[in-house]
């Protein structure tokens, strides 16, 4: 099926259909597509439904989908009584003339306008979509309250915008819907549609204006319908997208702090958002901004007290702050909920071999062999660590308990030409 990541066009709906429309189109389709013959189609129809039956993967669906906006063109019976171009045509070059010799002309001027919409009738009718909008103009620079010749002018510019942008012309489509914007100040599916447009073509200031605008009018809607769902996901979705969109530039300075602020925005509105709060601390990590993130990653450990992931991120930053007993304290009750998890083991490993290497490079034998050995309840086997440990033990003069690890080094991996060099060197010296 066409449009599989688009549960819009999988149920052959547009964006902003009601409720009841959504459940009707997939019904309609089931009845099509049962899950015994179809059943692949069954459940990209079924995905379809579910993000949009759902308040919150609907708000997530709706960020970046242009919306399809429903309107009509307006003529009146007058309007649409023409005869032939031709005729029409010439009495158009007629009126025009007889309206350049006398401006005050008002019978002239009502008259001229009535020709220029039938005709733009008629260029509808034939889908001259340029013809007609040339009409138009043509009318409102006579009569600028012209209400059917503006209402046409600005759904021909929202429509025409639709159908380049599904046809991927998404400079061409933005150009209108800002004419149709100049027009109509007030429609915010239309700044919408100019935020994803600006972000496609890749003209980030023009997107973040449209952005803003956009979170500015929900933001007030939400004010006056505090339960409005959707609403509310909508806004916390677009700051979610533009955190992850400034993260995605770090060739751009103090990207990492408008991300930040992005995710903060969202837990004005949602205190307990996980991913917004996992985010920051996250964020605050990659800044090296320890302390900071101890702090973030603290309050998700009161919310989340059995998440590994949280837990591996906060040994990182206490180990990083400065508070090693700590962060092993950390992985290790992060090992016991989770026994096998490779991540858990992968940072202490990591941890304790970075660290026994500095303890060593400033002559802190005994508190380097105390990490080192440790690395053994995870890597029993390990040439390497048995290495380290026998390096550490020939610095600190520990003769005898250094050839016996660089043995155990030997016997795991026999090739390995450090620790032979590592004997050689003992056995001259003695």
């Amino acid at each position: 099926m066409a449009g599989e990541r688009d549960p819009y066009a999988v149920l052959n709906i547009h964006k902003g259909a009601t409720e009841q429309e959504v459940k009707q189109a997939y019904v309609d389709l089931v009845k099509r597509y049962d899950p015994e013959t179809h059943t692949e189609q069954f459940m990209v129809i079924q995905e379809a439904y579910k993000k949009l039956k759902d308040v919150k993967r609907r708000a997530k669906e709706d960020i970046l989908i242009f919306n399809y906006i429903k309107g009509e063109l307006l003529f009146n019976e007058e309007e649409k009584n023409v005869s032939t171009i031709e005729s029409l045509n010439h009495e158009i070059r007629v009126l025009e003339t007889r309206l350049r010799d006398n401006s005050s002309d008002q019978e002239t001027r009502k008259n001229l306008i009535l020709a220029y919409m039938q005709r733009s009738w008629h260029s509808v009718k034939k889908k001259r979509w340029a013809e007609a909008i040339e009409d138009w103009q043509r009318v409102l620079n006579f009569d600028p309250t012209h209400n059917r010749a503006k209402n046409n002018l600005i759904y021909s510019y929202i429509i025409l915008g639709y159908s380049y942008a599904c046809h991927g012309l998404i400079s061409e489509a933005v150009d209108l819907w800002e004419k149709s914007l100049r027009m109509n100040p007030d429609n915010l599916a239309i700044i919408q549609n100019l935020a994803i447009g600006a972000e496609k073509i890749g003209n980030a200031v023009l997107a973040q204006k449209y952005w803003a605008e956009c979170l500015r009018r929900w933001k007030t809607m939400l004010d006056q319908d505090q339960g409005n769902e959707y609403i509310k996901n909508m806004i916390i979705e677009v700051h979610k997208h533009l955190g992850g969109m400034a993260l995605q530039q770090p060739e751009i300075k103090q990207t990492k702090e408008n991300a930040i602020g992005e995710y903060r925005e969202i837990l004005k509105i949602n205190p307990n958002d996980f991913d917004a709060q996992y985010q920051i601390a996250s964020t605050l990590m990659e800044e090296q901004k320890w302390d900071e993130a101890v702090q973030e990653l603290r309050k998700l450990e009161q919310y989340h007290p059995r998440n590994v992931e949280v837990l591996n991120l906060l040994g990182w930053a206490l180990l990083n702050s400065g508070q090693v007993d700590n962060a092993f304290t950390v992985w290790k009750k992060s090992l016991a909920f989770d026994p096998e998890n490779p991540t858990t083991k992968d940072n202490l490993v990591r941890a304790h071999l970075s660290l026994g290497k500095k303890l060593r490079e400033s002559g802190l034998y005994t508190p380097a062999l105390v990490h080192f050995k440790a690395l053994l309840k995870y890597l029993p086997n390990s040439a390497e660590v048995h290495f380290e440990i026998g390096s550490t033990y020939s610095m600190k003069g520990d003769i005898h308990s250094a050839m016996r690890e660089f043995n155990t080094t030997l016997q795991l991996d026999p090739k390995n030409k450090l620790a032979r060099k590592a004997i050689s060197v003992i056995k001259l010296r003695r």
